[in-house]
């Protein structure tokens, strides 16, 4: 590896999926690639959100479906998309 670059082989499924999560980022795979190795080293896994949503449900036993979860957050989407600029 010489300044800073770096070769990876991937297998189809992963480069496809590396890809398409690229292509919806906007970015090309190289920018959306090290985007995401460089959140992943810089040690800043913030879990408090996680752990929120896991005492949440501890202390209500009430959980969503993706389904559920995407309906609403499409739902909160489409009013934002609704407001004047």
């Amino acid at each position: 590896m010489a300044d800073g670059e770096l070769t990876l082989k991937l297998d189809d499924d992963t480069a496809r999926r590396l890809q398409d999560a690229a292509d919806a980022a906007g970015q090309t795979v190289a920018a959306y690639a090290s985007s995401l190795i460089a959140d992943r080293l810089s040690g800043d896994d913030d879990w408090a959100e996680d752990e929120r949503i896991v005492e949440e449900y501890d202390r209500t036993g009430v959980s969503y479906s993706v389904e559920e979860a995407m309906a609403a957050f499409d739902a909160a989407v489409e009013v934002q998309l609704k407001k004047p600029r």
